[in-house]
């Protein structure tokens, strides 16, 4: 009997330390991450102190910005060619407010008109010109270039807001992130079919959306049909909406699950976010306030342009209203104490 209890305590010992091990490491991981991130917080300070309205703002320093986007390409996502490796479909600014934990999320329409940079096939710089922001992700020589390229274009959309992350995942990346949080209920927004007149999804039909539906239901639009890049655009945020607060209490049980996907997405996603990076915002965004108010989309409106490529679907932005915006999401008043410091 003293034997077998020894051998129970040996086993009891060996689990706590495991565990203990399992903490630590996360402990560590989120610790590293956040001291990353925050570290070029304090190097990047384009735009910090900021004149609007004849007052002066501050920039919030608390404020973690990432770009996620959504790429019309399957395979590996390193097998890129310049031009030809996908066009920007989604286009999405997830900003934390670590400070007051509230998180946000900001769409931006693939069909935006802004400055691009166009570049040879050697990545050499070309020329600025007035194009859908959904483009200038074909002009990066590899993965990592069209990455920096669509964050600095975001970036001067969004009067120069740092961005300290970005991460791109392409279309066979959608079932594995769906599935692994056991799939996503939604109500179709409008009927979902292709061109050529193939019904996926009818107006008010709740779906459960597993494996390649998911991928439908957020990619598939009809071509021909005018604004129908905008209706998509919809669909995305509701499943954003939808897949957030299910990933959130799926995490809740299981802390290791961002680092699980993160090895999981690894052929069909590139970023610079690090494993410490995505140990330190997964538990971050656990404490997070979230709500559907909180994914907008940034002011402007859709409008056809007869002028461009003979008839096409823009969306012009209102820069005034961008402005406000802008300053009430990421900036905060100085007051007059601190004026005098």
């Amino acid at each position: 009997m003293v034997r077998v209890k020894k051998i129970i305590i040996g086993i009891l010992a060996v689990l706590v330390l495991l565990n203990l091990a399992v903490v630590g490491g996360l402990w560590y991981l989120r610790s590293k991450g956040s001291e990353s991130i925050r570290s070029e917080n304090q190097t990047n300070r384009e735009g910090y102190y900021v004149n609007y309205q004849g007052k002066e703002y501050r920039y919030n320093d608390d404020m973690i910005n990432i770009l996620l986007l959504g790429i019309d390409k399957k395979g590996n996502i390193e097998d890129e060619v310049q031009g030809i490796q996908g066009l920007a479909d989604t286009i999405i600014l997830v900003s934390l407010d670590t400070t007051n934990n509230n998180l946000y999320m900001t769409a931006i329409p693939r069909d935006t008109m802004v400055e691009i940079r166009q570049t040879d096939v050697e990545g050499n710089f070309v020329q600025t010109t007035q194009d859908k922001l959904t483009l200038q992700y074909g002009y990066g020589k590899d993965a990592r270039e069209s990455n920096e390229l669509m964050a600095k274009t975001v970036s001067n959309l969004m009067r120069n807001l740092p961005i300290q992350r970005y991460c791109t995942i392409n279309l066979d990346a959608i079932p594995i992130l769906n599935d692994t949080i056991g799939g996503v209920d939604v109500t179709a927004l409008e009927t979902v079919q292709t061109s050529s007149g193939t019904v996926y999804f009818t107006e008010g039909e709740p779906v459960h959306l597993m494996g390649d539906d998911a991928r439908k239901y957020i990619q598939i639009r009809d071509v021909n049909q005018i604004g129908s890049a905008m209706g998509r655009l919809n669909r995305q945020k509701q499943y954003i909406n939808a897949f957030y607060s299910q990933a959130v209490q799926a995490v809740k049980k299981d802390l290791g699950l961002p680092l699980g996907l993160y090895n999981a997405l690894q052929p069909y996603m590139y970023t610079n976010l690090t494993l410490e990076d995505v140990t330190y915002l997964g538990t971050e965004m656990l404490n997070m306030h979230f709500n559907p108010e909180q994914l907008t989309q940034i002011p402007g409106e859709a409008v056809f342009d007869e002028n461009y490529h003979g008839g096409r679907t823009v969306f012009r932005v209102d820069e005034d209203g961008l402005q406000k915006w802008i300053m009430d999401t990421y900036y905060t008043e100085v007051t007059p104490e601190e004026e005098e410091q």
